[in-house]
């Protein structure tokens, strides 16, 4: 199968209220459901190219209606948001944006963000009500806004980070604790990132309007 971009998954977290999440849901070129976020089909008038899951949180009735578009994995190694991305992938997804996959329970939340720090072999990026998320691992310049909230969060400490364009830049050295990578401020229009010995997740906060 072809994947149309922008191609976004939809998880089956608390539903987005922010614009910018909301925007890319409805621009998406190929929607892929984990399986229990279909009930949100309906009222967004969406028609997913993958629903991808274990099918224990579809009903009967969705099951039935989206037939074609089921791709049943019924592994429970891994979670169903795990599945999606290995299935689009495996399609010849080179980027993927994931919405619905925060808030919620708290170690549903934490997972999916502790999941970024797996190379999936696609650039993934997760978007929420407050900002986005991405892994990095070597180096990246990437867009940012005088005054944007900046977080970063390493996969432990043999990550050695390297920062241009925030408040608090880094030189090379460790997070001592991952925690003390947050609330960091870019100061221009652009932030370049680098990660050795490991990949860093960043945060950065949508634009307040």
């Amino acid at each position: 199968m072809s994947l149309k971009a922008p191609v976004i998954i939809l998880a089956d977290g608390p539903f987005p209220v922010h614009a910018r999440p909301q925007a890319l849901l409805k621009s998406a070129g190929t929607l892929i459901c984990c399986d229990g976020a279909a009930r949100h089909l309906d009222d967004l008038r969406l028609v997913p190219a993958a629903i991808v899951g274990d099918m224990d949180s579809l009903s009967p009735e969705l099951k039935a209606r989206y037939a074609g578009a089921l791709v049943e994995r019924p592994d429970q190694a891994s979670g169903d948001l795990e599945k999606a991305l290995v299935w689009a992938r495996d399609q010849g997804a080179a980027e993927v944006f994931i919405i619905g996959a925060a808030g919620g329970r708290d170690d549903h939340a934490f997972g999916n963000v502790a999941m970024l720090w797996t190379d999936f072999g696609l650039h993934v990026v997760m978007i929420t009500d407050f900002g986005s998320l991405e892994r990095v691992d070597g180096r990246a310049e990437l867009p940012a806004f005088e005054g944007q909230q900046v977080g970063l969060f390493p996969a432990g400490p043999a990550v050695k980070l390297t920062t241009d364009g925030l408040a608090y830049n880094l030189g090379g050295e460790p997070l001592t604790a991952m925690h003390r990578g947050a609330s960091n401020v870019a100061l221009d229009d652009r932030i370049t990132i680098e990660a050795r010995g490991g990949p860093v997740i960043v945060f950065q906060s949508h634009a307040v309007p």
